[in-house]
């Protein structure tokens, strides 16, 4: 660690950044930090301005996702911390490793009065894993490193750090010692290793079921199944830790399949490895998922994660890279596995279209109009280890069904929080921490209104970024999800913009989609620079019938009454023979 006695608390954290290997941080300066902010100036930090707070949490967190890498978040205490909240929670959800360091409120005790005083530890006590207070300049730099290895330790998570303004201000005479981790005995991990080799070498029909936190580990994974013919299904947050297109990946995916097949082929498994992953909504379609606890078995950092609504026959508290690492150098012989053909014929079940399913949009510009040829074009535009990022939307569910994902964190999406205005910033963040990667972000017209302006910080920043907007001039899902219950809608139109005036008023290249969308897309993915592609968005018959049937419903209860169409529901419901 760098020595920091004799210099000042602003000083001291950017050289505690520095030392720990931090590229960016992301914020907004105040009245509150300019000192902070002067000494980023000066360091070797690059610091990236956001329109505001929570864009910059959300870039925090696309940066850890395309990373790995804890990402930093400044803001002032109060307003400034309050606006990143979201951001905070998005970051708990998405199991992204978060640093946010701000203020520490006054102590008088007359708070009740103070200019912009809040609880703040109370306040984001729930969302964060830890809260850490400062209050000598001595003690920065061992809380910040603390604290950033407590981010990305574990299950990964958002951590907040409030430096009192004296602090900050005042010069260190020492340092505390900076803490070094301990490293968990080896003993029992080596023995549960050995234990999980067994089974797998005695396993004639194992699936693996992979998470964000096996990102990490692809390369051993894919060796793994490789070697032992194990069939793959992953969370939406850990596609592409091994390829789709690749003969074991069985390519599940909730927006597009039915999970009863999932748990009719787990039924037929003798082990079902889950790595990397806690099991949360998202990635098991609503604890919809039927995992066998005698042949469970959970491989996570977290302990706290892995009791949670699974229990499993066996518990591994190991990263990932460990344990896939031992599997594949285990001198034990595997039993037979699973043949080609018959995964492929459960991959073909699982990309079946499940029952319940929102219609599709027609989507103008791309041959045939159907959202599987516009994913279709993209994925051939963008190379294989591009990074799509969505927002929340019915965008994401068409992204979700429809595009094949081919390289490790190559899809963020906003996981169990779904904040909507989570995909330009996030798709800016991811771009910083994987300049190499090209970063493509598929967003609706309702989330550029919400985060839109964070296109001024990719143009000021320089970011070659894709930004495609789904554009109907609607909150497009919730829409059709009114059309289902009501048949009518209310607060879900939108004033959008000409997106070509505010595109060339921002500084960006303009792409409006009117044909050969894969020549389009390819050469916006290559441009140097920022650049807007418009996708205009229309109704398609299924729509258009949806809404039939629901005003059809509603003038029913209206005319007849609720108990009567009640009545002629039983009615007229087949009898069983």
């Amino acid at each position: 660690m760098t020595p920091v006695a004799g210099r000042q608390g602003n000083e001291i954290v950017c050289r505690t950044l520095e030392a720990l290997g931090v590229g960016c941080v992301f914020g907004v300066p105040g009245t509150q930090n300019v000192g902070l902010f002067e000494a980023l100036r000066r360091s070797a930090l690059r610091t990236v301005l956001a329109t505001h707070e929570l864009g910059a949490a959300f870039m925090a967190n696309g940066y850890y996702r395309a990373s790995g890498k804890v990402g930093v978040l400044a803001t002032i205490p109060g307003p400034g911390f309050a606006y990143a909240l979201a951001g905070l929670a998005e970051a708990r959800h998405d199991s992204a490793g978060v640093l946010h360091i701000t203020g520490l409120p006054s102590r008088s005790p007359t708070n009740r009065y103070q200019l912009q005083h809040l609880e703040q530890a109370s306040i984001a006590g729930p969302l964060v894993k830890a809260v850490f207070d400062v209050d000598r300049p001595d003690r920065i730099a061992a809380v910040v490193t603390e604290a950033y290895d407590l981010a990305g330790a574990g299950e990964p998570g958002p951590v907040l750090v409030q430096i009192d303004a004296e602090a900050t201000a005042s010069v260190a005479q020492s340092a505390e010692p900076v803490p070094t981790p301990t490293a968990p005995p080896a003993a029992p991990g080596a023995a549960l290793l050995d234990q999980l080799a067994d089974r797998l070498a005695a396993a004639r029909r194992p699936v693996i079921f992979a998470g964000q936190g096996a990102a990490g580990a692809a390369r051993e994974l894919l060796q793994l199944v490789e070697g032992r013919s194990m069939p793959v299904l992953t969370t939406p947050s850990g596609r592409g830790v091994i390829p789709e297109d690749h003969p074991f990946a069985l390519c599940f995916e909730s927006q597009r399949g039915d999970v009863a097949a999932v748990n009719e082929m787990l039924e037929t498994s003798d082990l079902v490895l889950v790595v990397g992953c806690k099991l949360a909504h998202n990635g098991t379609v609503g604890f919809g998922l039927h995992l066998p606890p005698d042949r469970l078995v959970r491989v996570n950092t977290d302990s706290t994660a892995l009791p949670e609504h699974y229990p499993a026959s066996l518990v591994l508290h190991l990263p990932a890279e460990m344990v896939l690492s031992h599997l594949l150098h285990s001198a034990k012989r595997p039993a037979a596995g699973w043949d080609v053909s018959e995964v492929a014929r459960w991959r073909d079940r699982f990309q079946a279209p499940g029952a319940g399913q929102l219609p599709e949009p027609v989507i103008h510009g791309v041959d045939g109009g159907t959202p599987a040829a516009f994913f279709s074009a993209l994925r051939r535009a963008l190379p294989r280890d591009g990074i799509l990022v969505t927002d929340s939307g019915h965008h994401q569910v068409l992204a979700r069904r429809h595009l094949a994902v081919l390289a490790p964190r190559g899809l963020i999406l906003p996981s169990d929080f779904q904040s909507m205005g989570f995909g330009l910033p996030a798709a800016i963040g991811a771009k910083l921490a994987a300049p190499e990667r090209p970063v493509v972000a598929v967003i609706g017209d309702g989330g550029l209104l919400m985060a839109g302006m964070e296109l001024v910080t990719a143009v000021q920043e320089r970011v070659p970024l894709t930004v495609i907007v789904f554009n109907d001039g609607q909150l497009g899902q919730i829409r059709l999800q009114q059309y289902r219950e009501f048949g009518h809608t209310q607060a879900v139109q939108l004033a959008v913009p000409d997106l070509e005036t505010l595109a060339a008023a921002l500084g960006l290249s303009y792409v409006r989609l009117t044909s050969d969308a894969e020549a389009a897309l390819r050469k916006a993915i290559a441009s140097p620079a920022p650049t807007l592609v418009e996708v205009p968005v229309g109704d398609s018959p299924a729509i258009r019938l949806l809404r039939a049937k629901s005003l059809a419903k509603e003038s029913a209860r209206s005319l007849l009454g609720p108990r009567v169409v009640a009545w002629l529901k039983r009615r007229l419901r087949p009898s069983a023979v």
